[in-house]
């Protein structure tokens, strides 16, 4: 920006920077500061002073108290992440896990104890509903009801026949067969079956041909044959008969049986509850012929199950009592880890509290690790500036050496403390800035910083000193005339001019 320096009368222009004139005493003339509005930047920065300090700092807390084992550093080393810094003595944990460990020994025992006594008291029960099932009655063949030896009421005793079923439909025959004959006979092949002094023949089938010979009268060797035909209902068990297959004859003749002839059986005593069946009529394999009244043996399968209800209370108790000593366990040897004190990251010991032998309480600092790359600078902000200044703005700064050398760096505003300090009076806020590169900078370091607040190009502007609220002062024809203008953004150093003069203007400096 030009400034023009006029003497009343004559037209002396130059180029002079921001020169301070005074009033030529005695001249009789009026002298001016003058300057011509032009193009460009209106900026508002806030400035002051800031020192470089590490950012997110590690303070090495204990969460246990102990004496100090092994210290492995010093302050100002550099350390690892993960490095080992301290370690606490852990006898007293390890006493408690010891301990822990005999409280889940001692549960699992009984644990197993009661699964055992949970197996023993199942057993029991199957046993119980075992006999319990017998006092169901059922016949196992089917046939004909023959006879029934018990009736409803009758107090009954296990074993005993309560009745017959004979199956006269179909009949068997065994008869002997010459070995050589024999060999040639498979089950499945088709028999005709004759009777001695009969013309009728039936047709049978092999059903077995037996591997041990049998020996006959008149010192003859056989091989027994067994045949399944069906009754033409003329015959009954204990007649004789022949049977010959493909022409070859037996040797002798056998007597014909039922094919089943079995009596029913009961499996436990008691009073006959129900009765199903009657002489002459006809049941299957599987049938329920009668039931059994017997309360010692359903009271039995009753306290059978309480016994196994109750032994599965202490086996889920047990197990509640392992898993909850095996918690206690794993809690303690998980604590194992609080005793060795590692480094959170990478970096370098600012200081170091504690050594070995000394008493290490939890929750009390012991030393304090930064990240050399982690370079930040603080600056304390002016209550009356702190409104202006956010997050994400420029900022520049500026380090002078002791040569005068000035180092200017540039960053942004990271964070803005929500609660400032108060010294005489004044308050101010701790602004983090956040640094685009560290070279050449340490901690401590003391910084100009200059945050830009707000800013605009392209701007016609004039210097904040040449505005007075909304006019300015400006020379026309040698005299000074007071002009209304509009102003847009109020810098540091310049104030936007929106309307109310031109850059052909000459503005008056006061």
């Amino acid at each position: 920006m030009k400034v023009v320096y006029w003497r009343r009368g004559t037209a002396l222009l130059s180029v002079l920077g921001l020169l301070l004139l005074s009033s030529c005493s005695g001249s009789g003339q009026d002298e001016y500061r003058t300057v011509q509005p032009d193009t460009g930047p209106v900026e508002y920065r806030v400035e002051d002073t800031g020192t470089v300090t590490y950012a997110d700092n590690y303070t090495i807390v204990p969460t246990v108290s102990g004496t100090v084992t092994e210290c492995t550093f010093q302050e100002g080393d550099t350390v690892t992440a993960g490095q080992t810094l301290y370690t606490i003595d852990s006898d007293a944990l390890e006493d408690q896990i010891v301990q822990a460990q005999l409280s889940v020994d001692s549960a699992q025992v009984a644990l197993e104890q009661t699964v055992a006594s949970l197996g023993q008291a199942k057993v029991s029960l199957s046993q119980a509903q075992a006999a319990c099932a017998d006092l169901t009655v059922v016949s196992h063949a089917s046939g004909s009801v023959t006879a029934v030896n018990v009736h409803v009421g009758d107090f009954i005793s296990s074993g005993t026949p309560v009745a017959q079923v004979v199956d006269s439909v179909n009949l068997k025959l065994t008869v002997p067969f010459a070995l050589e004959d024999a060999k040639a006979l498979t089950p499945g092949a088709a028999a005709v079956i004759s009777f001695p002094g009969k013309a009728d023949t039936l047709t049978g089938t092999v059903v077995r041909v037996y591997d041990t010979p049998v020996a006959l009268s008149g010192s003859r060797t056989g091989v027994n044959v067994e045949f399944s035909f069906r009754n033409p209902g003329t015959l009954a068990s204990g007649s004789t008969a022949m049977a010959s297959v493909n022409g070859v004859m037996c040797m002798e003749t056998g007597t014909i049986s039922y094919t089943t002839e079995q009596s029913i059986y009961a499996g436990q005593s008691g009073q006959v509850l129900t009765l199903s069946i009657q002489v002459g009529e006809t049941v299957t394999a599987g049938q329920t012929v009668l039931t059994l009244k017997n309360d010692s043996l359903t009271n039995a399968v009753d306290n059978a199950q309480l016994q196994v209800d109750n032994a599965q209370l202490q086996v889920d108790a047990a197990q509640v009592q392992v898993d909850s000593a095996q918690a206690s366990l794993d809690q303690l040897t998980d604590q194992r880890e609080d005793y060795t004190i590692t480094a959170p990251a990478d970096g370098v010991i600012l200081s170091r509290t504690s050594k070995e032998g000394d008493l290490a309480s939890a929750g009390s600092p012991m030393a304090v690790l930064a990240q050399p790359e982690a370079l930040c600078v603080h600056a304390s902000i002016d209550e009356q500036y702190i409104d202006r200044v956010g997050t994400g703005q420029s900022v520049s700064i500026t380090f002078t050496t002791d040569t005068g050398e000035q180092r200017t760096y540039t960053g942004s505003v990271r964070r803005v403390e929500d609660t400032g300090v108060t010294s005489g009076g004044v308050t101010d806020y701790t602004v983090e800035i956040a640094l685009d590169n560290t070279d050449g900078l340490r901690d401590g370091m003391n910084v100009s910083v200059s945050i830009l607040t707000e800013g605009k190009e392209n701007c016609l502007r004039v210097p904040v000193k040449a505005v007075d609220g909304d006019t300015v002062q400006v020379l026309r024809n040698g005299k000074t005339e007071t002009v209304t203008v509009e102003t847009g953004l109020w810098g540091s150093d310049y104030v936007e001019i929106l309307s109310g003069i031109t850059e052909e203007d000459t503005i008056v400096l006061p």
